[in-house]
């Protein structure tokens, strides 16, 4: 017995000698979070000072869009210009959510693309193509993004002086426009020198809470709590302004909204403040929600963001969008995705729809 107990004992310890030495395991960093929150792999623009002033907000007033009227044509009547014709030439690319039901989400049983914004951007490229595009035409590319740094893939101007200085965004994708609910705001046409279409969508803020959790009706009721919202937006920066106005909400920011309802769902905020409509689709997505409509508190105006230097293809997108006004299917849609399809699942009647946004235009 103890001859085997020998022999046994040997045998491991040269299979334990033998044994290939574990290849040592790469020390992993931890991103640094935003206050009780998540950080942005994104890098936000530098915050323009001049959106303060009263000169600064008339040079960069978001509501500057240009005039279709104003777009040159062809011999045959078609709208042309350096932009328009490289995109007929390479493609349209365009910069989504795929995370945003009733917007613009990817639908897990289709893996189709659907939303409001979705069928704004097919008008747009049956109009640009002289036809309606087949769900796999290479000429129209949707390249999903993360809410917060959605603008930086517009690589013109500021943006492309911030992609070609920090190479974490060397593999940011670039695109002709961003359709993501993107808010009309001074800053952001002075920090991405960004040139917004005529509007398609006014909206105001909500707030998402958990079913029998304590009723929030407004921001005040939520002071002392954590509040979920997307960086590098709107909805984030009103959150930390709560706190001039002696509120004391904790702001949670992730990379994109539809992470705030993850959070939500594990009891790591009270609470998720953003668009409405955007709650609306978080709300489908997790009917054990309970959703209030701040009417009259933030939001704002939502426009098709392009670059500033391609002024041919934001004149054909006003023309484009001028003529889903005209025709209805603008109104059709927005009420298809925000009044039949929430009222199809059971949820809160959306109630009446607000009113498109007033275009005006520069020249």
């Amino acid at each position: 017995m103890r001859a085997r107990a020998a022999v046994v004992a040997l045998a491991l310890l040269v299979a334990g000698c033998s044994a290939p030495v574990p290849a040592p395991q790469e020390k992993h960093i931890v991103p640094p979070a935003l206050p009780d929150g998540y950080s942005d792999p994104g890098v936000p623009a530098p915050r323009v000072e001049e959106c303060e002033t009263q000169a600064g907000k008339d040079r960069y007033n978001p509501r500057i869009t240009l005039n279709p009227a104003g777009l040159a044509r062809d011999a045959s009547g078609r709208p042309t210009g350096p932009t328009l014709d490289r995109i007929r030439r390479d493609g349209l690319v365009v910069g989504v959510s795929q995370t945003t039901p009733l917007l613009s989400r990817r639908n897990q049983a289709t893996g189709q693309m659907e939303g409001y914004e979705i069928d704004i951007i097919n008008r747009i490229a049956a109009e640009l193509f002289g036809e309606e595009l087949a769900v796999d035409d290479r000429r129209l590319r949707l390249v999903t993004m993360p809410t917060g740094s959605r603008l930086l893939a517009l690589a013109t101007g500021r943006n492309k002086a911030t992609r070609e200085a920090d190479p974490r965004l060397a593999e940011v994708p670039q695109t002709d426009m961003v359709v993501a609910d993107v808010t009309l705001t001074c800053d952001r046409v002075a920090n991405h020198d960004v040139m917004y279409s005529a509007p398609y969508l006014t909206t105001n803020a909500g707030i998402l809470t958990r079913t029998g959790a304590q009723r929030r009706d407004t921001l005040a009721d939520l002071d002392g709590q954590k509040v979920c919202a997307a960086s590098g937006t709107t909805s984030i920066a009103d959150l930390k302004r709560t706190r001039e106005k002696g509120i004391g909400i904790l702001p949670v920011s992730v990379p994109d909204s539809s992470e705030c309802l993850m959070l939500l769902q594990r009891g790591l905020v009270e609470a998720v403040y953003t668009d409405f409509p955007i709650l609306q689709g978080l709300q489908l997505q997790d009917p054990g929600t309970t959703l209030v409509d701040l009417r009259g508190e933030g939001g704002g105006e939502a426009g098709i963001a392009m670059s500033k230097d391609h002024q041919d293809l934001v004149r054909f997108v006003n023309g484009v969008l001028d003529e889903m006004r005209a025709d209805g299917t603008l109104v059709a849609s927005r009420d298809r995705w925000f009044v039949d399809e929430v009222r199809a699942a059971r949820l809160d009647d959306p109630g009446p729809q607000q009113a498109l946004p007033p275009v005006s235009y520069v020249d």
